[in-house]
């Protein structure tokens, strides 16, 4: 497969050496291809501190914003049964990347997610988007530094629907604070969207 072409590097030798790295199979690619024409470029995991690009972990794709989330359910449903995962790795919702794996949980860790003004570390993140996946499970559909985007699988209802707007606003006080105002603004919101959003600012 001529993978210059296909990620439309140019000829320099670094860029050619990013290709060979970007460690993403053909049948990957080839699922990718064929359900977007956006731009691919290699997908790097950062130091979340100095802001470098520190090594390739797969690639992303340029993807329009009112499409992403569709784009990215139908790469996720194709991609999961030769062990990769997707997810939109931008605010703007203009990036999906494409990376080895099977765990979600593993795109937080890539991106560091985590509430460092709240001194919540990645690791919190981790531990208690597990604990919340145990009652409520949900897919993780995107994610950086500071913000996690999950759709829920199965949808807390009433009473535990109230107790997790409550637990979601003591963890992540900004959704409330600078979001909906109130946890009946934040019930009213999950109960549209059925979705998770936190966010740290």
């Amino acid at each position: 497969m001529n993978w210059k072409k296909l990620l439309s590097f140019g000829k320099s030798t670094k860029n050619e050496t990013n290709i060979e790295k970007c460690g993403i199979s053909e049948k990957a690619m080839a699922i990718v291809k064929r359900n977007t024409d956006g731009k691919l470029q290699p997908f790097y995991k950062g130091d979340l501190y100095t802001e470098k690009n520190v090594e390739i972990a797969g690639i992303c794709v340029e993807a329009k914003q009112a499409e992403a989330e569709q784009l990215v359910l139908r790469l996720m449903e194709e991609l999961e049964a030769i062990n990769y995962l997707a997810f939109i790795c931008d605010s703007e919702r203009e990036k999906i990347a494409i990376i080895p794996g099977s765990d979600q949980f593993e795109i937080l860790k890539l991106q560091q997610t985590n509430g460092d003004n709240y001194d919540i570390s990645n690791e919190r993140v981790l531990s208690q988007l597990k604990y919340w996946h145990r009652s409520y499970p949900f897919t993780i559909i995107g994610a950086d530094y500071d913000w996690v985007e999950a759709n829920f699988d199965v949808f807390p209802e009433g009473k535990e629907l109230k107790a997790l707007a409550r637990e979601l606003a003591e963890f992540c006080p900004d959704i409330v604070e600078q979001g909906t105002r109130s946890i009946n603004g934040l019930i009213e919101e999950i109960t549209e969207t059925k979705k998770m959003y936190l966010w740290w600012d």
